[in-house]
């Protein structure tokens, strides 16, 4: 067998990467993979080490760019604009309860632009008066018009989108967290879908993360977690609120985007994410599974984190999909009153052959039991899972946002199964169910999770501060994005995520394998990858058990 260290590891990795070919489309998997290091071209390295011990890494290259400082001078202040009066829109007044001369309307894709004078460099708050039909208002601070190829917008930072769903009488809606700069300040209010009257807003001080965040609980859920899984969560307290792990998707089979990456910054992303799809034998990528999860493994073997989400095809009889849309599986009648997280395979049957669960309830629970060989298999190969199952339930879309109970019945029935009756002690459960009503609570969570797909700049503390309405005091990861994050935006926000997790295929990268810019510029990439405040794979600490 052959002996390599981790440097050797990482570069043999690296020229592999560097040589794929890809075929890419908007509709398929980019279909080339990346010979993974075989078993006797590695060897993992055990250490003996106290589990709150991390050593520090040995970085490849320094990082070029440091973190700067902001300076924000806290002022009270409050204006409130009748919007009428100061946006260009046609006034309205056939609705009841408005203030002053009357409102202004705005359909999907039109604007509302209005200037407001602000005496300090600080965070604001913005609460808008309307009324709304099923509408998305997006917020945007800064920017000039331009038009995207499909409509008209600005160009500047946005801040979060107000929904709101038939709101027949004038109510507020609060975005917080807004960075003004002293004097005057471009505000945009533009309907994304929907229908939206509004009759005033509000200007006041605001806020953004404060430090109080970064004070979390790093035990794992599971009490029997390996060596490495607790190694991982302490290391993970010790940079939460001062540095951010960099985080990429790759299309299942290949190491495409990291390729893309590397050949642009010259450092490896700490965190690589698979979708578990590709072991799901009612899914249509069913046929991937093995590469994928051999490259997880050698990526685990190099030193960096392994992620793995689930877009999860429902166990339907006729019509499988991820989509509500698109499937005819009927969520709500997953949920029971029984106990069965640890009942055998055989005593699941018997339940649903006795009546005592339905027939949904029961292709669930086989799911679940396939997905669980994956990690056994992994386990088995030492290698620590960040696993974020059921994405984005409470946002709607999915099969598995039906329903809240049974949303909350499997994500608890889950983790008991995995971490009970199969022992399966190399997952840290990772919830981004996107809403409070589909928390499952801190006892079953070890990361708090967002999704994020703003693409002008936003450091997401909107939605970080939000995270307060789960009532957990795990730490919040960036998930998913369409844009890298700007570590001078992190840090001027106090905004410091846990990790971000760029998306995958067209997101970064075009059917050559070749890096698009259509979300990040080169240079954003170039600058986080190399930026002290984000943390690469050379500069992880050794995990190992």
């Amino acid at each position: 067998m052959i002996k390599r260290s981790l440097a050797e590891k990482t570069a043999l990795f690296i020229a592999l990467s560097l040589l794929t070919a890809a075929v890419f489309s908007a509709c398929t998997e980019i279909d080339y993979g990346i010979a993974p290091i075989t078993e006797e071209e590695t060897e993992v390295t055990t250490e003996s080490t106290t589990p709150t011990e991390t050593e520090p890494a040995e970085t490849t290259s320094p990082d070029k760019y440091e973190e700067k400082e902001f300076n924000i001078n806290f002022e009270e202040f409050s204006e409130t604009l009748q919007l009428e009066e100061v946006c260009e829109n046609t006034t309205h007044s056939y609705l009841m309860g408005y203030e002053g001369r009357g409102y202004i309307q705005i359909d999907r894709h039109e604007y509302a632009t209005f200037t407001v004078h602000v005496p300090s460099t600080q965070y604001y708050r913005l609460t808008v008066q309307m009324c709304a039909f099923d509408t998305g208002v997006n917020v945007i601070a800064g920017g000039a018009l331009y038009d995207n190829g499909e409509y008209e917008t600005y160009d500047g930072v946005s801040k979060g989108v107000i929904y709101a769903k038939d709101i027949t009488a004038f109510t507020p809606f609060t975005v917080n967290g807004i960075y003004l700069k002293k004097g005057d300040n471009t505000i945009t209010l533009q309907s994304e879908f929907g229908i939206a009257y509004m009759d005033k807003v509000i200007v006041e001080n605001g806020s953004t993360v404060s430090d109080s965040f970064y004070t979390i609980s790093n035990a794992p859920i599971n009490p029997n977690a390996s060596l490495k899984t607790v190694r991982i969560m302490n290391y993970f307290s010790e940079i939460y609120g001062r540095k951010t792990l960099t985080g990429q998707r790759v299309t299942n089979g290949t190491n495409a985007e990291i390729a893309a990456i590397y050949k642009e910054t010259g450092r490896l992303p700490a965190l690589r994410t698979g979708d578990l799809t590709c072991a799901q034998s009612g899914s249509p990528y069913y046929d991937e599974a093995l590469a994928e999860l051999d490259m997880a493994a050698e990526w685990s073997d190099m030193g960096g984190l392994v992620g793995f989400g689930w877009t999860w095809y429902s166990p339907s009889d006729s019509s499988s999909h991820y989509l509500s849309s698109m499937t005819d599986f009927k969520f709500v009648n997953v949920y029971t009153n029984s106990d069965i997280s640890e009942a055998s395979p055989e005593t699941i049957e018997k339940f649903y052959g006795s009546g005592e669960i339905s027939r949904e309830c029961y292709l669930i629970m086989k799911d679940i039991d396939e997905i669980a060989q994956v990690f056994k298999t992994l386990q088995e190969k030492g290698v620590t899972v960040l696993f974020s199952p059921l994405s984005d339930g409470g946002k709607g879309g999915y099969w598995w946002s039906e329903s809240a109970d049974s949303y909350l019945w499997v994500w608890r029935t889950m983790v008991k199964r995995y971490n009970e009756y199969y022992g399966l002690n190399n997952i840290i459960w990772v919830w981004n169910g996107g809403s409070a009503e589909f928390f499952p609570g801190d006892e079953y969570v070890d990361i708090v999770g967002e999704n994020i797909y703003n693409t002008t700049g936003d450091s997401g503390n909107g939605i970080f501060m939000g995270t307060a309405y789960y009532n957990s005091v795990r730490a919040a990861a960036m998930t998913d994005c369409l844009m890298i994050p700007n570590a001078d935006t992190l840090a001027q926000d106090n905004t410091h995520w846990l990790w971000f997790t760029l998306g995958k295929g067209d997101t970064l990268i075009d059917e050559n394998g070749s890096l698009t810019e259509r979300y990040s510029s080169n240079v954003l990439l170039e600058r986080a990858y190399n930026h002290e405040s984000f943390v690469t794979l050379d500069e992880l600490p050794k995990f190992s058990d």
